[in-house]
């Protein structure tokens, strides 16, 4: 077993999104959750370590084994959270909030909001995981010499050791989504390069861990191969060890689409995706509407009251929804958002300033003032989220 860990928010590992998760509680005031998928590694770990404990414990029979396997298992799942909580004391130290932490098939996840503002910080968090899993190795071995070495006690302390040392060990591997990949990321970040571009190499260098894992994972089956039968834990760490792989690429190729995404927002201008709109009364039937914008060229509409003033902002959403043949009967306050203050967007924003007013108000429109306060025109999702390079509605999360 090599459980992974990741330290950051916005993407949970594949499968952590969308699965059910139930909550255990929480430590330090961060919730705890677990996937019904890591029912699977306590099978896996009750099985393939049975036979190893028997060999190990003087006396044990079958049901004792099974039984102590599970308490491993369950053991194991703690270190992985002693693990994750490393990462989210840093996290707090630092002032990032941390929303939960979820133990998963492969291991945990440190859901973190926002990013560190300094290399340092982000070598920190990054960090901090794999310290604790090094001193839980320690100290568990240290407890594990003092009772009797063919004891129950004894082994379980030692197989955790061994355990916690191999989570950490692995984790430092120099690639993302490991915590060695984000230690490579704040190492090329501390050397002066921009924080997407060591991204982009520490994301490289996982794609790299990736490849020479499953090769790793090739050669030891093809060596199980030419001995004898493989059992059921071979088979089992050889599948573990291709998901593990898989998860690796996976989780590196999404950081390269998320450093890609921030060099694009580097030139992300408000004026660069303006609409130039119409201003009417919410009582213009929606037809009407559709004429005077195309006889102005506009792209927009902006809803105005009696006296001239931006009250709402017409959502082309729901009028592409209309059946045209209500459009003359309907009007715009049938179709409209009314304003808010996070509906409006100073036409000096750019860049990453932009995309955090959007993603604090979602919306698919935006209405853009200028210094003196009038109205440049709108703003619309669809349009920043292809200046970005991803699907409608990905530049809002």
């Amino acid at each position: 077993m090599m459980p992974v860990s990741s330290p950051r928010r916005p993407s949970p590992p594949a499968g952590t999104r969308q699965a059910r998760l139930f909550r255990l509680g929480s430590v330090l005031g961060v919730p705890i959750f677990v996937t019904p998928s890591w029912l699977l590694v306590a099978g896996f770990v009750m099985i393939s370590y049975s036979d190893f404990l028997r060999s190990q414990i003087d006396g044990l029979s079958t049901a004792g084994a099974y039984s102590l396997a599970l308490v491993f298992a369950v053991a194991l799942a703690a270190s992985v959270l002693a693990h994750e909580l490393g990462h989210t004391v840093v996290s707090r130290t630092v002032g990032l909030q941390v929303n939960r932490i979820v133990v998963f098939l492969l291991g945990g996840v440190s859901e973190i909001e926002g990013e560190a503002a300094r290399p340092r910080d982000e070598f920190a968090i990054a960090a901090a995981g794999p310290v604790v899993s090094f001193l839980l190795a320690a100290a568990l071995w240290a407890l594990s010499i003092v009772p009797d070495p063919n004891s129950s006690l004894a082994v379980m302390l030692s197989l955790l050791a061994w355990s916690n040392l191999v989570i950490g060990v692995f984790n430092v591997l120099p690639g993302l989504p490991l915590d060695g990949g984000r230690i490579v990321q704040a190492m090329v970040w501390m050397l002066g390069a921009t924080r997407s571009r060591a991204t982009v190499v520490a994301a490289w260098s996982g794609r790299g861990v990736a490849v020479l894992l499953a090769l790793a994972v090739l050669l030891a089956t093809a060596s199980l191969r030419s001995g004898t039968s493989a059992s059921f834990a071979s088979l089992g760490a050889t599948a573990m060890g291709f998901a593990v792989a898989a998860f690796l690429w996976f989780g590196a190729s999404q950081a390269l689409r998320v450093a890609a995404v921030a060099q694009r927002s580097q030139s992300l201008r408000v004026d660069r995706l303006l609409r130039p709109a119409v201003y009417l009364p919410a009582s213009t039937p929606i037809s009407e509407a559709l004429r005077r914008l195309a006889a102005a060229r506009a792209a927009a509409i902006v809803v105005i009251d009696s006296e001239g003033r931006s009250r709402a902002l017409v959502q082309e959403a729901q009028i592409s929804a209309m059946e045209p043949n209500r459009r003359p009967w309907s009007t715009l306050a049938e179709v409209c958002r009314p304003l808010e203050p996070g509906l409006i967007i100073d036409d000096s924003l750019s860049g990453e300033d932009l995309l955090a007013a959007v993603r604090n108000t979602p919306a698919s429109e935006y209405l853009v003032i200028g210094r003196d306060g009038t109205s440049r025109g709108l703003i619309a999702t669809a349009d920043v989220a292809r200046a970005l390079g991803l699907p409608e509605g990905e530049s809002k999360r």
